[in-house]
Order: structure tokens, then C-alpha cells, then sequence
């Protein structure tokens, strides 16, 4: 990357991470479908995830409940590399109202990825989640999110399949939701890639729920690559009764955190 890009990039991350700082809040959660991206060993970054609902569900699903229609959200994630195959991150999630104004502080939660992508047209790995969780997007206040990770990355393709299992820690029933994600995009240019994700929301392992009660929305997304930084940008539509029906997602990674907060490199 030339200096004088570099020059503009950083001013806008720090603006970012100054923003976060003074609203007091960050996202709820991330959507993301995880590909063989991992940290090297000792890097640490930051990665920005942003959604926004467009147009979704008015009604609390239950007493409590926060209704995503109108909801921005923004997510801290912090990642470090602990091996060539082992990352530990952790969120500090937010979400602002702006209709009301209103901010919320979502708590946090942790991470440990396991990742083998030492050749990448197959790709495999394993991310395991635990986390605090408020009412107001679950009765349950701790969850759990067991992520496998398996893939295809040719440079012109990129196949991802996160067959997700999400489940209540202290919920009565511990059987997991199936909630995979899909993701395929191509390179139309060089360093961008585009393409499409699909996320869906089966209901209990056991037994799936019935088709208009499943969540489904599909996203068109863009990946643009600009030195060690990246750029993801997706709009999402639901497609039954319990899914969102607009939304907007934008990812911005790579971002050298151990760097931004070293004043001497500024």
C-alpha cells in the first residue's frame, strides 16, 4: 500500500475506535461466515463488524425482548495468535437505537479458533464460543456457539460452510440449534471478490422447526482486499415470517491494533 493511502486509512480507524469510546456501546453480535483467515503467531488485531435492520420484526418474541426492526449494531472483536493453528479472540459488542437514541451495552464473550489451512483448496477448522448474553436478545443469559469450519479457496473461488450449533448454557434444554452458514464468492478483479451468504436458523437438532417458524436470509457481499486491510460489505434479505426482512452488514478487518495504539507510529 502507498504511504499516502496508508496516511488516509489510519486517521479513519482512529475516528472509529474514538466514536466507539464516547457513545458507550458496541454490536450484539456478528454475521460473518468464517473462512481460513487466522492471525499469525503474536499478531494481535481488531476487527470492526457493523449491521444495521432495515426492515425486520416489530414484536417481542417473548417478555423482555428487544425487536430488531431499526436496531444499528457494532461489534469489537479483538483476535490474537497464539500458534500457526490456534487464535483466541473476544467481542465487546453494542447496539444503538436510532429512533429512541437509546444505547446498549451487550456484555462480551470469548473465543478459541483452531484452524488448519496450510493448504487452502481445503481448509478445516473449529471455533467454540462462550458468552454473556442480555434479555433483550435472549431468556437465557449465557450461550455457547460451536462453529466447524470446512472449505475451498482456489484465488478465483472461495466455498465456505459453517455448520453452526448454538445453544443456551443455562437454559432447561441443552439440545443445540442448527444454524449453518454458507458462504461462495468469486474475484471479479484483482483483490475483489463477490458473491453470496446464506444463513439459516433450522430450530432444535431434534427437530427442526417448521419452514415459515425457520429463520433464512441472503446476503449479496463484496470483499475487497487493500494491503493487510479488509473491506466486507453485504445487504441481506429475509425470505420466511421470523427472518429480518432488510438488513445491512459491513466488516472492516485487519486492522493492526497493537499499532494504532502505539503513539510513536503516528
Amino acid at each position: 500500500m502507498s504511504q499516502s493511502i496508508t496516511k488516509l486509512i489510519k486517521p479513519c480507524l482512529f475516528a472509529i475506535l474514538l466514536a466507539l469510546q464516547t457513545v458507550n456501546a458496541n454490536a450484539y453480535d456478528e454475521i460473518q461466515v468464517y473462512d481460513m483467515s487466522i492471525n499469525e503467531p503474536g499478531q494481535l488485531a481488531l476487527e470492526m463488524h457493523s449491521n444495521y435492520v432495515i426492515n425486520g420484526r416489530k414484536q417481542a418474541a417473548y417478555e423482555g425482548e428487544l425487536p430488531p426492526d431499526g436496531m444499528l449494531a457494532f461489534t469489537g472483536e479483538f483476535s490474537y495468535g497464539l500458534t500457526r493453528h490456534i487464535e483466541l479472540g473476544l467481542y465487546l459488542p453494542m447496539s444503538i437505537n436510532p429512533s429512541t437514541g437509546g444505547s446498549y451495552a451487550d456484555y462480551a464473550k470469548g473465543r478459541i479458533k483452531f484452524m488448519q489451512a496450510d493448504n487452502p483448496e481445503f481448509f478445516y477448522g473449529l471455533n467454540i464460543e462462550v458468552g454473556l448474553v442480555p434479555k433483550r436478545y435472549s431468556q437465557q443469559p449465557v450461550g455457547m456457539e460451536i462453529r466447524p469450519i470446512i472449505g475451498h479457496y482456489s484465488g478465483d473461488w472461495l466455498i465456505s460452510l459453517n455448520p453452526n450449533m448454538e445453544l443456551d448454557i443455562t437454559g432447561r434444554s441443552q439440545m443445540p440449534v442448527l444454524s449453518p452458514g454458507l458462504k461462495v464468492t468469486h474475484q471479479i478483479m484483482d483483490n475483489v471478490h463477490f458473491g453470496v451468504e446464506h444463513y439459516a436458523d433450522f430450530g432444535d437438532l431434534n427437530r427442526f422447526s417448521p419452514g415459515r417458524e425457520q429463520g433464512h436470509t441472503t446476503y449479496l457481499v463484496t470483499d475487497v482486499s487493500v494491503d493487510n486491510y479488509r473491506f466486507h460489505v453485504g445487504v441481506g434479505h429475509g425470505w420466511t415470517q421470523s427472518s429480518d426482512a432488510w438488513m445491512l452488514k459491513f466488516i472492516l478487518g485487519g486492522i493492526p491494533f497493537g499499532e494504532l495504539i502505539n503513539p510513536n507510529r503516528w
